[in-house]
């Protein structure tokens, strides 16, 4: 089955057919404003005005967005294994350039090669020409149900969008010449002034040869009485349909595919690709906590998601930070080799795993997040472990420079870009460890060295880490312990579960023991020399996801979250206190908010009991997603602390994030059954089309019961929570 979706990351106004290795075509709608034909292209795209509509990966896809002030619109649907109907419909003043081309032309060997041609009025092709074999899908066909003003083909595309917005016309720029228009053509253009529909189809070029006007129609037929069906959108009541529209929109709309791997991701969000004829760029915790929110909506997805980051590990384990194709020859190496980042692997494969309950699938992941939880205390080569240089067994963060800026490279690198690249493997900028005195740029600062700053954590050079072991490092290892002891409980690795929960519990016992302040009722990240840092940022509350606090901490701990001049109110959670300094900067990490500490503080309140707190917490995250759902379309990769709105890329897969706590409050996946409802939830309260074993399931409370539908039918009743064995 051909696999059809926008997976160019800089054109979601368009659509990509992948039939096999080679076979990889491409269809993007480029806008313009009837006055000054200036084409839309990537760099311009508007983003932030996207609204998506109706999503579904390989499916269909219905989204909007604004040129001008004026609304386009981009809807299709698959047909077939091989075929998609879409409609192109845009307001009068527009015009739209529908152009054929290949994407990731530079992966491409120069004995295969593309030719795209005008079959007809109405019909256009390319076709795959490779002498030294081919694929029986390779090639292509677009047809549309209305003759656009012009459609020809053409080498040069950037010289052809210059002519075009000089004259508003399709031209022919080499005329006559067997090195132009008697040629190749490796694109191919169609110009439409007014809404179109449109079938795109593949198989070979035999195939494609014999398709006439008539079949072609007959697909437009069909396409414009096949509705689409929206009925799968994870949905509900109040806040819970924008949130469940946002998980069920933005993650397949993310959803890009990798070439080299033949594998599908969710990508942060699109502008983060940076530069054209990439897949874009694939960031560590991002692809894994993305995958347990994709799993509620699409586990397939969300399987396949997971996948692709362990694509990207190392041989030593690590799973670095990012990356990317390296089309544009920046600064940072395509694969950041000397930095991993979040521990999440454990934790999310096991959240995934209870939706999707695929063992086979499950045991490739377990074995990449063995290899990734043990390169954190692994001996770097010299006797020293990785990120554990005082041998305490305690976890920091770090850059080791030489492996990727090669050992010359690294001799010359200056302080403060180590410390820069090294916060990067954690919260980047965040007043735990830096002024961010230096955190853009090095200029006139590259003769400084560790003793100069004042920073709160200072890079190491010679430990290749901070001097600071820290919560989010410890606590998440912690929980990525105890999760790979019940992954191996379920998979027959009764050894390594053993091993792994004893890990998890030695961790938190460290914790206890030496991150704790009795006189502030607290913990804090631990300085190299023994003292404890007294910032207080959310990581202070992430020793609850363990599970293993005593009671009395506990109350301590539960007072300052509570302090509305510290952490609690409207919007939550901030990245570091209110009283803190760097709060009012509300600059990335220095007191913004970020769905992955919103989520590390749910668990927490979670896993200690906290219901009530935890239930209040989850509404008010959530209601925060609701709302730039509902009104922009939005899933902020953070939020401004003061006026709970977005900052940062406006559609980013961890976004939905602020809205899973409160699912979770109403559906509870256990592996041998599930969990509906809430003593909580009021009446009136519903979940609907809750993806489980192949089944959808609604969830209603009325009267304080909760009611459960199995594909339409009541299976359940009960006060409170309803549970169904699975």
């Amino acid at each position: 089955m051909i696999k059809y979706g926008a997976y160019d990351p800089l054109y979601p106004n368009g659509i990509i057919s992948v039939a096999g290795d080679k076979e990889i075509f491409g269809i993007r709608f480029l806008v313009a404003n009837q006055k000054d034909h200036h084409l839309i292209r990537e760099k311009e795209f508007p983003f932030n005005s996207i609204r998506l509509h109706s999503v579904k990966a390989e499916e269909h896809q219905d989204f909007s967005w604004k040129v001008n002030g004026k609304r386009v619109r981009l809807f299709w649907t698959r047909l077939s294994d091989d075929a998609v109907f879409g409609k192109m419909e845009f307001d009068e003043g527009l015009e739209v350039l529908a152009e054929m081309y290949l994407p990731w032309i530079s992966r491409y060997e120069h004995y295969e090669w593309p030719n795209f041609t005008v079959q007809g009025p109405r019909l256009f092709a390319g076709e795959m020409i490779c002498p030294y074999g081919t694929n029986e899908k390779n090639a292509i066909l677009f047809s549309a149900d209305i003759e656009p003003v012009m459609a020809l083909g053409y080498n040069q595309c950037n010289r052809q969008y210059e002519d075009f917005e000089h004259c508003g016309a399709l031209r022919d720029l080499a005329p006559g010449s067997i090195w132009g228009s008697m040629g190749l053509n490796w694109f191919l253009g169609a110009h439409f002034t007014e809404s179109f529909s449109f079938v795109i189809q593949n198989g070979s070029a035999a195939q494609i040869a014999g398709r006439s006007y008539e079949d072609c129609d007959s697909l437009l037929m069909l396409g414009r009485e096949k509705i689409s069906n929206t009925s799968c959108k994870l949905t509900g009541s109040g806040m819970l349909s924008a949130i469940g529209d946002a998980f069920s929109s933005v993650l397949p709309f993310n959803c890009i595919y990798k070439p080299h791997t033949d594998r599908r991701y969710i990508m942060v969000d699109r502008p983060w690709a940076r530069a054209n004829e990439g897949w874009g760029i694939q960031f560590n915790w991002d692809t894994f906590l993305s995958s347990w929110s994709a799993a509620w909506v699409d586990p397939e997805l969300a399987k396949e998601n997971m996948l692709s980051g362990y694509d990207a590990q190392l041989p030593d384990g690590k799973i670095p930070l990012q990356i990317r194709q390296g089309m544009d020859h920046a600064a940072e190496p395509t694969i950041t080799a000397g930095r991993s980042q979040h521990i999440v692997q454990g934790l999310t494969l096991w959240n995934t795993y209870l939706h999707t309950k695929d063992k086979k699938w499950a045991e490739t992941c377990y074995q990449g997040a063995k290899k990734a939880n043990a390169w954190w205390f692994s001996d770097r080569g010299d006797g020293q472990k990785h990120r554990d240089p005082l041998n305490w067994g305690l976890l920091t963060f770090g850059y080791d420079a030489e492996a990727e800026m090669g050992v010359l490279g690294a001799k010359l690198q200056p302080y403060v870009a180590k410390a820069q690249y090294a916060y990067f493997e954690t919260y980047d900028d965040s007043p735990q460890w830096t002024t961010g005195k230096y955190f853009k740029s090095v200029a006139g600062f590259k003769d400084i060295t560790e003793e100069d700053v004042d920073d709160e954590a200072k890079y190491i050079d010679r430990y290749h880490t901070a001097d600071i072991y820290t919560l989010e490092r410890c606590c998440l290892f912690a929980v990525d312990c105890e999760c790979l002891s019940k992954m191996a409980k379920v998979l027959g690795y009764a050894e390594d579960a053993v091993f792994y929960d004893e890990q998890y519990r030695q961790m938190a016992r460290r914790i206890n023991e030496r991150m704790w302040s009795e006189e502030d009722g607290c913990y804090y990240n631990l300085k190299f020399d023994g003292t404890l840092s007294k910032k207080q940022a959310p990581d202070c509350f992430m020793p609850l996801m363990t599970g293993l606090v005593p009671e009395e901490r506990k109350e301590r701990l539960l007072t300052i979250l509570k302090d509305e001049n510290k952490f609690w109110g409207e919007y939550m959670i901030p990245s570091i206190a209110k009283d803190d300094p760097a709060f009012p900067n509300q600059a990335y990490w220095r007191g913004q908010i970020w769905p992955p500490q919103v989520l590390w503080t749910y668990l927490g309140l979670k896993r200690s009991g906290e219901d009530e707190l935890a239930w209040e917490f989850a509404n008010k995250v959530g209601s925060m997603l609701a709302r730039e759902w509902s009104e922009n379309g939005f899933t902020p990769e953070n939020y401004n602390a003061y006026t709970g709105r977005c900052s940062g890329s406006p559609h980013y897969n961890w976004g939905v994030l602020m809205g899973l706590p409160l699912i979770e409050e109403l559906v509870n996946f256990k592996e041998d059954r599930l969990i509906f409802g809430n003593p909580l939830a009021p009446d009136g309260t519903e979940l609907n089309n809750i993806l489980a074993d192949g089944n959808y399931y609604n969830m209603k409370v009325e009267n304080g019961v909760t009611n459960v539908w199995r594909n339409g039918v009541l299976i359940a009743q009960a006060p409170g929570c309803a549970e169904i064995y699975r």
